[in-house]
């Protein structure tokens, strides 16, 4: 059987575990984001271009950049929507290995209170013991002195 430190450690593992997957998530969804942001960028210049651009246009040049720029768009997009998809599944079960994390937290907590309450019981009685005989040996016949 499982004691509570190990219910604690094992709670522990699991959460840090849960939170580098969701790290990584967050990571791969900004990074998608910013190349999305990027491309967006290089589309709005190539709308933009000045005449001086026009042997490029001539031969269909931008038409070709701009289906890749379109491509690459919707390859990002289509990743991004997978990974926001898998980071809401992994967000409910974090929040679940989280919830587990704080319980284990809380049984530990209140384990501890409860042990520092039996030693300072015990440490009482024992004082009281002590007394009693130290005090049954100073006052052998249990006369009061006067």
């Amino acid at each position: 059987m499982m004691d509570l430190s190990q219910l604690q450690h094992m709670a522990d593992l699991k959460f840090r575990q849960s939170e580098q997957a969701v790290l990584r998530l967050t990571r791969r969804e900004v990074s998608l984001r910013t190349e999305l942001a990027r491309l967006q960028e290089l589309a709005h210049a190539t709308h933009c271009q000045s005449a001086s651009d026009e042997e490029l246009r001539a031969i269909g040049g931008d038409i070709i950049w701009l289906k890749w720029l379109s491509s690459s768009r919707r390859q990002l997009n289509i990743e991004l929507a997978q990974i926001l998809a898998q980071k809401e599944a992994l967000m409910a079960q974090h929040y679940l290995v989280n919830g587990k994390k704080m319980v284990a937290d809380e049984l530990s907590k209140k384990n501890q209170l409860v042990e520092q309450g039996r030693r300072a019981t015990s440490a009482l009685n024992q004082a009281v013991e002590t007394s009693l005989v130290q005090s049954t040996f100073s006052n052998p016949g249990g006369q009061s002195q006067q």
